[in-house]
């Protein structure tokens, strides 16, 4: 039972280093500029520049700084692509249309006559309406891409400077605490720390009920 509560207190304290580590890495979002909220953000970017041009259009030469503020704050990912596409919207007309020509595969001249009368506010015809469509479908789609690049990239790596952070402080703790002997233990229980994080605490309390029950059985 005494060896079960060390295994209970390690797992505990293991998940407390990793909590604590992503606690640093988010404090980091403070740092001018963006931090580590930056991250990920050039997967969006790339995907950003096929249709610039009409981006510069409806939000001028800083339309990069206007998404990137949105990334930045974390704002949910559908309002982010709902931003993106009415800036699109907004910027298409018959010069910008090239750009958006190409990312639907749709042919130039009908989609800049379509842009054309956006801008003017006249009726569209079904096929310009749906050839409209076809290009905002193909728009969306390389977004979601984009941003599913982005948010697993954002994980990644965050997660890394987390298990990175939990190192650095475990084997301090080792040098502060502990010989030299046990700096291998303080690394791995720094690079186990940010995985154990998440399910410390069902870990604690799947362990305390097993060994309750072991306990009661003994005692039967």
């Amino acid at each position: 039972m005494e060896n079960l509560d060390k295994v209970i207190a390690l797992i505990a304290a293991t998940g407390g280093l990793g909590l604590a580590a992503m606690s640093l890495v988010d404090a980091f979002k403070a740092v001018p500029g963006g931090g580590v909220s930056r991250i990920g953000f050039n997967h969006i970017r790339k995907v950003l520049k096929l249709f610039d041009t009409v981006l510069a259009r409806a939000a001028g030469p800083a339309w990069e700084s206007v998404v990137l503020s949105h990334w930045i704050n974390g704002r949910p990912r559908d309002e982010q692509i709902g931003v993106i596409r009415a800036l699109l919207r907004l910027g298409l007309n018959a010069d910008t249309a090239g750009q958006l020509a190409q990312i639907g595969n749709v042919d130039e001249k009908a989609l800049g006559d379509a842009a054309a009368k956006l801008v003017k506010g006249a009726a569209l015809s079904e096929a310009e309406i749906n050839l409209i469509g076809r290009v905002e479908a193909a728009v969306e789609a390389r977004l979601d891409a984009a941003f599913d690049l982005a948010d697993q990239a954002y994980r990644n790596i965050s997660r890394v400077l987390a298990g990175v952070i939990a190192v650095i402080l475990a084997v301090v703790a080792a040098l502060m605490l502990t010989k030299p002997s046990q700096w291998g233990a303080a690394i791995l229980v720094g690079l186990l720390a940010v995985p154990i994080a998440p399910i410390a605490k069902d870990l604690v309390s799947a362990l305390t009920a097993a060994a309750r029950a072991v306990k009661s059985t003994r005692n039967a």
